[in-house]
């Protein structure tokens, strides 16, 4: 028998050649979202630890404890190769 109910929890294992041994789990606390589109499946879930987390086709996407990260390259590093920029 598992430790943990397969419905509280979320694992991600990490394939490739050199990453065969790492994975990443996640308590949830509850689903808030899942759809299949043509194009992905996409869920939205209440972790524990992290606040709400996207997960597209089972890769997390990103978190509420972490988003800062995302919109941080998503804002910068354009605007620095960008030839003349404003105040922002």
């Amino acid at each position: 028998m598992s430790l943990f109910a397969m419905d509280t929890w979320f694992s991600e294992i990490y394939n490739g050649s050199v990453r065969d041994s790492v994975g990443l789990t996640i308590k949830i606390k509850k689903k808030i979202f899942s759809e299949k589109t043509p194009f992905q499946k996409i869920e939205i879930v209440e972790t524990e630890a992290l606040g709400r987390m996207l997960v597209l086709d089972g890769c997390v996407m990103l978190t509420e404890r972490d988003e800062f990260v995302y919109h941080e390259m998503l804002v910068h590093v354009p605007l620095s190769v960008h030839p003349t920029p404003r105040n922002v």
